[in-house]
């Protein structure tokens, strides 16, 4: 203590990154975080033993801590990350650890105290009858599902519905929501009510399928759902749960749970599928759980003949479908789903029935109703990616969840392929900013021979390059490399910068190991909106620019993001190195995109190593420098500020 990072760490591996960060998270915290997750099963234990009116019965407690995470989980963005450094956080950690060491030391030597008092209680602990195999499996099961649909709605929505900063956080608010309810002496939602309206649940899954997948509505619908199933899968928990005397046992085998269902979305399933496949059968997976374990003979029957019929029926309408006209696909789709739906509440208080159909759905979901299809589509540790024939195939897109990572026009309006060079589309076309800038430093700046740009995307922005310019490119994830360069998807790599250098990794460790004075040009292109990374955004990452630019060289970020305002944040950089940085106009007017070809105006801010650096850019009415409200206070290793960027977004000032 206090936590820290090894050097050993610092770079992370071009695969089986996941576990890279398992071993990471081992190294750093893996000791106090052991000891302090022992703790609430260690607590509750000696309170069995102590003699106390509830000592019986213990588990309030574990409600009890999962309040507490819930509480920390929305104290860190709000109350502490916005006003104190990673420095600070680590040594008041610290200190916190050493109190509660000191607490928890205290509280043993009362519980020693109290059992001397209350033998009889002990004795009846050490008594308590052994559980069955069989609830010992169930515990592992009723834990393994909802830590699992955890982690698979929580990549469903940032991949197929929305991308924002902090969406994560809903979702295990809610499940940590659900220990404090379903563990109170008195829930307020009674766990029979949970499951007697577990069927109602039907019709939401039912709309999934039958709604376009970027319908934000569905956000909060996915995560009803979700919270309900995950309630009934705690409440059966908490139903089930055994003599005190065996709590140390059912924690454990609860952890074990979690740790299966969490490794099997986060793990298994990025290897095993190339979409969020684990999200649909883990929904199912909840449904079979509940009436597996509350019914084990008496839905057999009714869960075998579902099965029998809607699989085989999902089956054949997935092949039939591929041969209709959109219109009559969709009306087979509408009809399938009714169906379902009548069955679903045909077998309501049956689960295990459910889950059989419910299977069904999902199978016709998954194969039916993605429109439109992708051309191809991979998964790899940083997410779903996907290529995308737009306008009938005219055009090729590249999505990253819902973030669109660039595309090309592939056919003319007859549907002849485009054998010429091409030109570069979306935020790149050619005479937008990013072809604005370069043009002005090779006029008046310190040229563009040297250019490094971190993030691929498609390899449109090779197509800025010039003969004689030497571009390199950093990307941290090898799917996104191979799609850029794969001819049949997208040409911009081959017919533009077929010589240019790929380095896997990420990019601001790449940079910092390549010589001093390498670049003229340092290009940031690495943001989406889900997730800023700050790293490449502090003081720390822009003096290692700095370093590998030559003397008149240029740091271009750019800044498009629908959630957070990220202009300040680079304006306060450049202040506090006492250098000037300039913004391109968002007026489309003077940029002058073409929809047709989805171009769109990148927001970009561009930092001069030296006032010479950015001469051509001050001459331009389409680039300004800052305004200097909007300034807010620099980003370091130790300290960033994400929740300011999206007030500001929200409200064009600060927060506090």
């Amino acid at each position: 203590l206090p936590v820290g990072i090894s050097q050993a760490w610092q770079q992370p591996p071009e695969s089986a990154e996941a576990i890279w960060l398992l071993g990471l998270f081992a190294a750093s915290i893996g000791l106090p975080f052991f000891a302090i997750s022992a703790n609430a099963p260690l607590l509750q234990a000696w309170f069995a033993r102590s003699g106390h009116a509830q000592s019986a019965d213990p588990y309030f407690l574990y409600g009890a801590s999962n309040a507490g995470s819930f509480t920390a989980l929305f104290a860190y963005p709000f109350a502490v990350e916005p006003f104190i450094g990673l420095g600070p956080q680590a040594w008041s950690w610290t200190v916190g650890y050493v109190l509660l060491m000191a607490v928890v030391v205290s509280c043993g030597w009362l519980a020693a105290s109290a059992v001397h008092g209350s033998a009889t209680a002990d004795a009846g602990l050490r008594s308590a009858m052994r559980p069955a195999w069989q609830a010992q499996t169930s515990w592992i099961a009723l834990s393994a599902v909802p830590s699992g649909l955890l982690v698979g709605v929580t990549a469903h929505i940032a991949m197929d519905l929305v991308s924002a900063p902090f969406m994560w956080a809903v979702p295990l608010a809610l499940y940590l929501l659900t220990f404090v309810i379903t563990f109170q002496s008195r829930p307020i939602i009674p766990h029979g009510r949970v499951i007697r309206h577990l069927g109602l649940l039907a019709a939401p899954l039912c709309l999934f399928a039958l709604s376009p997948a970027t319908n934000l509505w569905l956000v909060p619908l996915h995560l009803l759902v979700v919270f309900w199933i995950t309630m009934a899968c705690h409440g059966e928990l908490a139903r089930l749960r055994p003599d005190a005397g065996h709590l140390t046992k059912f924690y454990f085998l609860m952890s074990l749970g979690g740790v299966l269902g969490g490794s099997f979305a986060s793990l298994a399933a990025p290897a095993l599928f190339n979409d969020v496949l684990e999200y649909p059968l883990l929904l199912v997976a909840g449904f079979a759980v509940i009436g597996v374990i509350r019914h084990p003979s008496s839905q057999f029957t009714a869960a075998v003949s579902a099965a029998i019929v809607a699989i085989p029926l999902a089956l054949l309408l997935a092949s039939y479908s591929q041969h209709v006209q959109p219109f009559a696909k969709q009306m087979l789709l509408l009809g399938w789903m009714l169906a379902s739906l009548a069955a679903l509440l045909a077998f309501n208080a049956k689960p295990l029935a459910q889950a059989a159909v419910l299977f069904a759905v999902m199978l016709v979901y998954e194969t039916v109703s993605h429109v439109p299809s992708p051309i191809v589509q991979s998964r790899s540790f940083y997410g779903v990616l996907a290529v995308y024939g737009m306008q009938q195939g005219r055009i090729h897109m590249m999505s990253h969840g819902t973030t669109k990572h660039g595309s090309q026009v592939w056919t003319d309006d007859k549907g002849l392929r485009i054998a010429a060079n091409p030109s570069p589309q979306s935020y790149y076309y050619a005479n937008g900013p990013f072809g604005s800038l370069f043009a002005h430093l090779r006029e008046s700046g310190g040229g563009a021979k040297d250019v490094a740009v971190v993030g691929l995307g498609t390899g449109a922005m090779a197509c800025h390059a010039l003969p004689g310019e030497q571009w390199s490119f950093f990307e941290i994830d090898p799917a996104v490399v191979r799609i850029a360069r794969d001819p049949s998807l997208f040409t911009y790599l081959r017919d533009c910068g077929p010589d240019d250098r790929i380095v896997i990794g990420d990019g601001r460790l790449r940079l910092a190991a390549e010589p001093p004075a390498s670049f003229d040009v340092i290009v940031l292109d690495a943001f989406s909106s889900d997730s800023v990374p700050a790293h490449l955004m502090t003081l720390d990452a822009l003096d290692i620019y700095l370093s590998r630019l030559k003397p008149d060289g240029v740091v271009a970020f750019h800044i498009s993001n629908r959630f957070m305002e990220l202009s300040g944040v680079i304006e306060a950089l450049a202040r506090a190195r006492g250098l000037p940085v300039y913004y391109n106009s968002l007026d489309n007017g003077v940029w002058k995109p073409d929809a047709s070809r989805l171009d769109l105006t990148p927001h970009l801010a561009v930092i001069g190593a030296s006032p010479a650096a950015l001469g051509g850019l001050a001459r331009d009415p389409a680039w300004h420098m800052a305004d200097a409200e909007r300034v807010s206070a620099a980003w370091t290793d130790d300290y960033s500020n994400t929740l300011d960027a999206i007030w500001r977004k929200l409200w064009g000032q600060r927060p506090y």
